[in-house]
Formats: C-alpha cells, structure tokens, sequence
C-alpha cells in the first residue's frame, strides 16, 4: 500500500487484504468479493475471491470514479442495489462489473488516521437491497485491515527512529574515533617538544581531548552484535518471534537463538527484563 522507509522489513499490506477477503468469503453474503490498494486517489484491484474471470484483475479504479472511487472519495460505503441503473456514480467500469455479473455492489473505505489506504467490495449477482446486515461484516473487515496497517505503520516508525539512532551512533562512533587518533597525536608530540611549557599545553589539550570520549560508568560492558541488536529492538517494540523473523529474513529458531544469548548476557530470564536492563545500561534507546 503506502510506500514507507521500511518496505523491506513490512510485511506486504496487500496480503492482509486478500485474507480479509477470504474471511469474508465465509462470513458474508457476498459471493463476489474484491479489493486494492490506495496510491494517489487511485485503486488498484489485487485482491479476489469468488470471481470468475480475470476481467478486474490489475483494474485500476480512479479517484471519484465509479462506486469504489466515490467511497474513496468521500470516505464512507457506498452502495449501488442496482448498479447499471445507479444514477448517483459515474459508469467508467460497467464493462468490467458486468463481466463478473455483478448486479448490486458494496464498496467499503478503509481509513487509517484520516488517509484511505484501501477498498473493499462486495458483489451479488441480483438486483437486490443490501441492508445493514449484509454491510454488516464488511465494515468490520474495513475495520480490522485499518488497524492492522496502523499497526505496522506504527511498527515501522519506531523502526525508523532506532535506524536514525543507530546512525547517529555510528556518526559518534566515528567521530570518539577521529578524537582518539588526535589526542595520542597530541601525546607524541608533547613527547618529542623540548620545551616544557608547550609540552604542557600539548599535554592539557590531550587531556580534554580524552575526556570527551570517556564513556560513564555502566554495570556492565555488554556489546550486543548487530543482529542481536535488530532483535532486541523489534523485541522492544512488541514483536513477537514470527514476526521478527519475517522482518529480519530469519527462522523462527534463529531468532530463538539470539534472545537466549542475549536474556543470558543480560543475565535475565525474559523478553521483557531483556528490554529494561539493555535500557538500563544505554544498549536501547
């Protein structure tokens, strides 16, 4: 759906529409049920179950166009109970409708802080009312897919501001590292001046040179390697082992293995106090 900064790591949004679709394939009376993405004010259909054809396979429905792209538009269900005689939408899909032979359509938004980010449909092939009961589930399942990409989208910010923290740490690693090479310069060079008072100088200079790249005491001196750090910080953000393991390309069992290494260089017997003690020593933000 969206493009975000994570979209290596985010699990693709398009398939938590398509099982939607397939719950509701069960749930509702709907026996054509389809539904896309939102980009631009536009959907692209990628989702199906129950059609017959490929005719909506790709369609891209634009923004206030149709039924779908009025209910993208104006960000509530629309309902056409006999669609090719509808007068409140434009027709700009009644080849495509008509080759699934639907006859009533639902299009339902899926609203995430005030953006739509996908559409539901439902079809019957009748001309009949489509009541509040037979709405019923599909809002539901808008509601649900809603939640689930605030979610990740949630998932990936916090992601997103432990990457810029990691960077921001590498920059003053590098940085502690240029500062080092400067100070035991200073050393050398106060070692080889003959004068004193300069020596001195070169000495005091070394001396708070030194002292920006002393580090606080901590209890202890862990140092978690990389990955155990990509762990640990979707850890912290409530992932649990699947999850982790399909963001970061892992098995499950690997990931398994990370956190039992790191509870026990942390000297704890769970996710959670893993998280309060890497914290307490300055490993997470």
């Amino acid at each position: 759906m969206n493009e975000t900064t994570n979209d290596v790591l985010r699990p693709s949004d398009e398939d938590a529409l398509r099982a939607e679709l397939r719950t509701l394939s069960t749930s509702s009376a709907f026996p054509v049920l389809f539904g896309g993405a939102v980009t631009d004010g536009a959907t692209r259909l990628s989702g199906f179950a129950g059609t017959r054809s490929t005719i909506l396979r790709g369609l891209t429905i634009d923004f206030d166009c149709g039924l779908g792209g009025r209910a993208v538009a104006e960000q509530r269900p629309e309902v056409a109970p006999d669609y090719f005689a509808s007068q409140h939408i434009t027709h700009e899909y009644d080849v495509q409708v008509a080759g699934e032979g639907i006859e009533s359509l639902l299009a339902v938004p899926v609203v995430v802080r005030g953006v739509t980010r996908a559409a539901l449909y439902g079809g019957l092939r009748a001309r009949r009312p489509i009541g509040d009961v037979t709405i019923a589930p599909v809002l539901r399942a808008s509601s649900r897919l809603a939640r689930e990409i605030e979610i990740r989208d949630e998932v990936d910010r916090r992601v997103g501001l432990l990457t810029n923290t990691s960077s921001r740490s590498e920059r003053a690693t590098a940085e502690s590292e240029r500062i080092t090479e400067s100070y035991l310069a200073l050393r050398e060079l106060a070692a080889r001046v003959d004068d004193e008072s300069v020596a001195a100088q070169l000495r005091t200079v070394e001396q708070t040179l030194r002292s920006l790249t002393d580090s606080p005491p901590t209890e202890s001196r862990i140092a978690l390697s990389p990955r155990e750090f990509d762990v640990l910080s979707h850890v912290a953000l409530g992932c649990r082992n699947a999850e982790i393991a399909d963001r970061l390309s892992l098995s499950v069992e690997t990931v398994k293995t990370y956190m039992r290494n790191l509870m026990a260089k942390l000297e704890v017997s769970s996710r959670q106090e893993a998280v309060f003690a890497a914290r307490r020593q300055g490993l997470l933000p």
